[in-house]
C-alpha cells in the first residue's frame, strides 16, 4: 500500500513539474516579448505607437478569440495545443525579424510603413495564440489534471510562475537592451523563441502521454456538439452562473492603472531608462506574487468568494490611492494647459508623426512616482480577485464549453482594453494621463460592484439550499 501511494505521489509530482515547466516557458516568452514590443513601439513612435500596437492586438482578439475557443472545444486537446504552440512561437520570430528591418530602414520610405504594419499584425497574431495557449493549459488542462480539490493551489502556483517571469523578464530585456542594443536583443529573442518551442513540445508530450485523462473530453458526443453549435457564444457566456463575476473582471481591463505596455511607454517617454522601468514592472509582479500566495491561504480558510472579496477591498483602496496621486505635488497633470494649447492641426500632426520615428509624446522628464508605486501595490490584490474569478469560472463552466466561454471572456476583456487604447491614442501625453486614470477608476469601481453582486447572489442561493 505504501509503495502504491509513493508511486501515485511520484506520478503526480512529475505531472505537476511538467505542467509548471511548460507554463513557465509560455509565460516567459509572453512577458518578455510584450515588454520588448512596448519598448520598440515607444522608440519608433512614442506612447501613441504603443497604443496603436495594443489596439491591433485587442481588435484581433475581440473578433477571433471567441471563435478560436469554440473551434478548440470541438478538437481533441492534443490537436488544439499542437495548433497554437507553433503559431505562437513562429510569429514571434517573424515579428522580430521585421522590427529589426524597421530599425535599419529609412522612416520616410514606404517600405518602412509596410514592414511596421506587418510587424504589428504579427505581434497581434502572437498575442491571439499566446492567449489561446495560456487558456488551454492554464484553464482547461489544469482543471483536468488537478480537479476541484487541488485547483486553487495549482491556479495560485501558475499565477506565481506567470508573475515571476514578469519579474525577471523585463529585467533581462532591460539589461540586454543596454548590453547589445535593441536590434541585438530582438535577434536573441527570435532565436530563443525557437528553443522555447522545442522545450515546450517536449514537456507537453510528456504531460499528455502520462495523463490519459487529457485524451478524452466529457460530453463530447454528437448530440452535445450539435446543442453546443446551436447556441450563440454570447448566449453561452450569458447563461453561465459566473457571468456577473466574469463580466466584472472584464471591466478591469479598461484601465491604465497597471504595469502594462502603456505604463512602460509612459515611463520611457518621461525619461526613465530601461532598467528602471523593468525594475518597476518587476516590483508590480512581486506584489502580484504576494497576491497569489495570499489567495491560496484565504481560499483555504474562507472560501473562493470571500477570498475574492478581500482582494477586491484592498485593490480598490489602492485604486483610490492611484487616483489621489495625480493631485499630489510633482504630478505631471496639466489638463488646463493642454486644453489651452490644443488645436486640431497639432493633434493630427502628432498623430501622423507617430509612424515616422518622430516621437511627439516626449517632454521634460518628470515622473509621478506615487502613481507607479500605488499601481504596483494594487496588483497584490488584483490578482487575488483574478484568481477567485478564474476559479469560479473553472468550477461552474461545463467542460465542453470551457474554451468557448473563456474565449468569449478574453474577447470581452480585449474589447475594454481596446477602449482604453483608443483613449490613450487620443490623449497620449503624460500631462493628460490623469484623465485616463479618472476613466479607469470609474470602470474599476463598476467591475468591483459586479463582483459584489455575484457575492451577494451566491450567499442568497447558498442560504436557500441550506433551508431546503
Amino acid at each position: 500500500m505504501t509503495v502504491e501511494v509513493t508511486g501515485n505521489q511520484a506520478s503526480k509530482l512529475k505531472t505537476n513539474l511538467s505542467l509548471y515547466c511548460v507554463y513557465f516557458f509560455t509565460c516567459l516568452e509572453d512577458r518578455t516579448w510584450a515588454f520588448c514590443v512596448s519598448i520598440c513601439m515607444n522608440i519608433m513612435g512614442g506612447m501613441r505607437m504603443v497604443s496603436f500596437e495594443q489596439f491591433f492586438e485587442g481588435i484581433l482578439q475581440m473578433f477571433f478569440s471567441v471563435h478560436l475557443g469554440k473551434y478548440f472545444d470541438r478538437l481533441t486537446r492534443k490537436r488544439a495545443i499542437m495548433t497554437v504552440v507553433p503559431l505562437n512561437n513562429l510569429s514571434i520570430c517573424a515579428a522580430s525579424a521585421l522590427v529589426i528591418t524597421c530599425l535599419f530602414t529609412d522612416s520616410t520610405s514606404s517600405w518602412y510603413q509596410i514592414y511596421l504594419l506587418i510587424a504589428m499584425f504579427l505581434c497581434a497574431i502572437n498575442q491571439l495564440f499566446q492567449s489561446a495557449e495560456k487558456t488551454i493549459i492554464g484553464k482547461d488542462w489544469v482543471m483536468v489534471l488537478g480537479g476541484e480539490k487541488d485547483l486553487s493551489k495549482l491556479n495560485a502556483t501558475l499565477l506565481t510562475l506567470d508573475q515571476f517571469t514578469n519579474v525577471i523578464g523585463p529585467l533581462i530585456m532591460g539589461i540586454l537592451v543596454s548590453w547589445v542594443g535593441l536590434s541585438g536583443m530582438l535577434g536573441i529573442f527570435g532565436v530563443s523563441s525557437l528553443v522555447a518551442l522545442i522545450l515546450k513540445a517536449l514537456f507537453l508530450k510528456s504531460l499528455y502521454i502520462s495523463n490519459p485523462s487529457l485524451h478524452v473530453k466529457k460530453d463530447l458526443g454528437p448530440k452535445t456538439i450539435n446543442a453546443h453549435l446551436n447556441k450563440s457564444v454570447l448566449q453561452t457566456y450569458w447563461l453561465q452562473d459566473s457571468f456577473p463575476a466574469a463580466f466584472g473582471m472584464s471591466l478591469l481591463y479598461m484601465t491604465v492603472m497597471g504595469f502594462g505596455g502603456l505604463a512602460v511607454g509612459y515611463g520611457s517617454s518621461s525619461g526613465l531608462p530601461g532598467y528602471i522601468i523593468g525594475g518597476f514592472r518587476s516590483f508590480g509582479s512581486i506584489a502580484a506574487i504576494l497576491g497569489s500566495l495570499s489567495y491560496a491561504i484565504f481560499e483555504k480558510r474562507y472560501g473562493v468568494n470571500t477570498a475574492g472579496l478581500i482582494g477586491l477591498i484592498v485593490q480598490h483602496t489602492c485604486a483610490v490611492l492611484a487616483l489621489v496621486s495625480v493631485f499630489l505635488p510633482g504630478s505631471p497633470m496639466n489638463i488646463n494647459g493642454y486644453l489651452k494649447d490644443f488645436t486640431i492641426e497639432n493633434w493630427s500632426s502628432s498623430m501622423t508623426h507617430s509612424f515616422d520615428k518622430k516621437n511627439k509624446t516626449g517632454y521634460d522628464p518628470h515622473i509621478d512616482w506615487s502613481n507607479f508605486t500605488s499601481d504596483g501595490v494594487s496588483l497584490t490584490r488584483l490578482w487575488c480577485l483574478d484568481l477567485a474569478t478564474t476559479h469560479i469560472m473553472q468550477i461552474t463552466i461545463p467542460e465542453n464549453e470551457r474554451n468557448t466561454v473563456f474565449g468569449m471572456h478574453n474577447a470581452l476583456c480585449q474589447t475594454f482594453s481596446v477602449f482604453k487604447d483608443i483613449l490613450v491614442i487620443v490623449l497620449p501625453l503624460p500631462a493628460t494621463f490623469a484623465i485616463c486614470i479618472f476613466v479607469s477608476y470609474g470602470f474599476v469601481t463598476t467591475g468591483h460592484l459586479c463582483f459584489v453582486y455575484y457575492f451577494v447572489k451566491s450567499k442568497q442561493i447558498d442560504g436557500l439550499k441550506k433551508k431546503a
